[in-house]
C-alpha cells in the first residue's frame, strides 16, 4: 500500500441544517488524497478544489476507471445539492473552470429543473485532464414508476486547458419494481460484457451489494452519449455499505484482465481512510473499449 497521501486544501462540509452561523458546527473536513498527480494535472485538479473551498459542500466521490486504454484513478466529484446553491458564486465559475460557452448556457438551462449539480476532474494521459459537469433532474418516484425510465440528467465534459468541448452524456434512470426485476433487466447488460472478468467481477460486487440492501431501491442509469461508441450501465448502490477494503482483490483481477500493474491500483488508496462502493459502471467507452469504473465515497 501507498505512504499517506499528500492532502489538498479541506473542502468544508455544509453547516448543520438551522445553524444561525454558517460556519458554525460545520462537521469533519472533506479531504482529497491527490498525492498520485503531479504538474499540469495537479495544477487543474486544485484549480477545480480552490474553487469551491470553503463553500457548502455536499459530499465527495472518488472513482478508479479500468480498460484497455489505461488504468485512471484520482478522478473526484464534489456534489451540491440545490439546497446549498446560495453559496456558490456560479457567475465566476465560466472563468475559474475555463467552460466553453456554449456548454456553459446549456448547463445554466438544465440547471433550471435540477436538483443538484455536481463537478469533476478527470486526469488524462495527454496531459491536464478534464472536468466534467453533471446537472441531475431526479424524477419523482410516482413518474418513474408510471413510465418506467426517465431522464436523470446530462454530464457535460471539456479540456479546461484548450477550452475544447469533449462530451456530453445523457443518464436514464430505470424503474425496477423489486429484485426479481432488478435481477432480469441487469442479466443482459452483464452478458454483454465481453471482458470475462469484469463481467464475474461485476456480478460479484452488485451481488454483494444486493445481499446487504433491496436491489429495488438501487438506481439503474442507462449511459450514452451521441455520435460516439459509449454505452454502459452504472448501478448504485443506495442502503448499501460495501467495504473498498474487502473489494481490492477483485479490482486487482480486472486491473490484470487489462494488462495494468496491481501496483498502479494500489497506489491510488490511502491505507488510512476506509471508503465505501458506492456504485459501480461497466460498458463501452466513447473510444469502444470496454471498461469497468468503481465509484467510492
Amino acid at each position: 500500500m501507498p505512504t499517506t497521501a499528500t492532502l489538498t486544501p479541506s473542502v468544508t462540509a455544509p453547516a448543520a441544517a438551522g445553524a444561525a452561523d454558517a460556519g458554525a458546527d460545520a462537521g469533519p473536513e472533506l479531504h482529497i488524497p491527490l498525492h498520485t498527480l503531479k504538474g499540469e494535472q495537479r495544477v487543474w485538479a486544485d484549480r477545480l478544489i480552490a474553487a469551491f473551498h470553503g463553500r457548502p459542500i455536499d459530499g465527495v466521490e472518488w472513482s478508479l476507471k479500468f480498460s484497455m486504454a489505461g488504468l485512471v484513478g484520482n478522478r473526484f466529484l464534489l456534489g451540491l445539492d440545490r439546497r446549498n446553491w446560495g453559496g456558490i458564486d456560479f457567475a465566476a465559475l465560466p472563468r475559474a473552470l475555463a467552460i466553453p460557452q456554449g456548454l456553459w448556457v446549456r448547463i445554466l438551462q438544465d440547471m433550471d429543473h435540477a436538483r443538484a449539480i455536481f463537478f469533476a476532474y478527470e486526469p488524462d494521459a495527454a496531459g491536464a485532464g478534464t472536468y466534467r459537469v453533471y446537472v441531475e433532474f431526479m424524477p419523482a418516484p410516482d413518474a418513474l414508476r408510471r413510465h418506467g425510465v426517465l431522464p436523470l440528467g446530462c454530464g457535460y465534459k471539456w479540456h479546461p486547458a484548450t477550452g475544447r468541448e469533449a462530451a456530453i452524456t445523457t443518464y436514464r434512470m430505470r424503474h425496477l419494481e423489486d429484485r426479481a426485476a432488478f435481477d432480469a433487466h441487469l442479466q443482459p447488460f452483464l452478458a454483454g460484457l465481453g471482458n470475462p472478468v469484469v463481467r464475474a467481477v461485476a456480478t460479484d460486487i452488485i451481488g454483494a451489494a444486493s445481499g446487504l440492501a433491496d436491489p429495488a431501491g438501487f438506481m439503474f442509469l442507462e449511459v450514452d452519449e451521441a455520435d460516439t461508441r459509449r454505452e454502459s450501465f452504472t448501478v448504485t448502490f443506495r442502503g448499501a455499505d460495501l467495504p473498498l477494503r474487502a473489494h481490492i482483490p477483485d479490482l486487482l483481477r480486472v486491473a490484470g484482465s487489462f494488462a495494468l500493474a496491481a501496483g498502479d491500483v494500489l497506489d491510488f488508496f490511502v491505507p488510512d481512510e476506509p471508503r465505501s462502493i458506492y456504485s459501480l459502471a461497466a460498458g463501452s467507452a466513447r473510444d469502444g473499449n470496454e471498461f469497468m469504473t468503481v465509484y467510492y465515497d
